[in-house]
């Protein structure tokens, strides 16, 4: 088990604060191999990693950030055709991840952006004053890969790890990931008697569905753009799955 930090966008924090986000899927971009007899420790990643995943399958679970796979064997070990897989992958139940988001630290009195002794947290997600401008707001936004520890209000202790394809993913799964379902007026059935009729439906900028997929598939799309890590592309992704806690992680460890 690790603490460790983990970013989300203002949508997916406002998800996590109203308790509709359980789940989360990140690329899988490193492996830690284990050492051997014949080897030591290695890390595999970009071009490496997606040879060590071509054509993977049977993967198992060994505890903890363990995992083991097969996967296509390379040329140099002709004339075997297949070759295991154990390594380390970045997540682990029972791991505690410390949410970090965009925000900016305000001092005392003057309420001026500040690295030291601040007086006051703004997180951009829940800010009533996000939609002005830094000059109209008096403080922009630190990037969130900048928020220390300290500063963060919730954390997520793991409770489960898969290893998947992204289009692996089910209807459950995708509402667990913090779609937001809105009610839209639909034409009226055939038959009936012409009053509009409304449905739950999921939608984002250029469509909409009944289903929770299609908005995910939206959603990871906005997100991942390069080669390889599209939605089409159906690349290999670490799910995750969670339970939300509101507070600091190192507060919530000293009570």
């Amino acid at each position: 088990m690790s603490d460790k930090g983990i970013i989300f966008s203002a949508p997916m924090i406002r998800a996590l604060l109203d308790g509709r986000k359980t789940q989360t899927r990140r690329l899988l971009t490193n492996a830690r191999v284990f050492a051997t007899p014949e080897s030591r420790a290695f890390t595999l990643k970009k071009a490496e990693l997606t040879r060590a995943l071509q054509g993977a399958d049977r993967w198992r679970h060994l505890g903890g950030t363990g995992w083991f796979w097969e996967s296509d064997a390379f040329d140099y070990q002709s004339p075997a055709t297949r070759t295991g897989w154990m390594a380390h992958l970045p997540y682990a139940p029972g791991d505690q991840l410390y949410v970090r988001e965009n925000f900016q630290l305000l001092s005392f009195g003057d309420y001026l952006p500040t690295k030291q002794r601040p007086a006051d947290v703004r997180f951009a997600a829940t800010d009533p004053l996000a939609d002005l401008s830094p000059e109209d707001r008096g403080y922009p936004w630190r990037p969130c890969i900048h928020m220390p520890r300290w500063a963060s209000r919730m954390f997520l202790t793991v409770t489960d790890v898969r290893v998947q394809r992204l289009q692996e993913i089910s209807e459950d799964d995708a509402r667990a990931e913090g779609l937001t379902p809105v009610l839209k007026s639909m034409p009226p059935l055939q038959g009936c008697d012409g009053a509009l009729r409304s449905r739950e439906v999921f939608e984002w900028e250029k469509g909409w569905s009944v289903n929770a997929v299609p908005a995910f598939e939206a959603l990871w799309n906005s997100l991942h753009t390069a080669e390889g890590e599209r939605w089409e592309d159906n690349p290999w992704i670490v799910a995750v799955s969670f339970d939300v806690h509101h507070g600091n992680i190192d507060a919530e460890k000293a009570a």
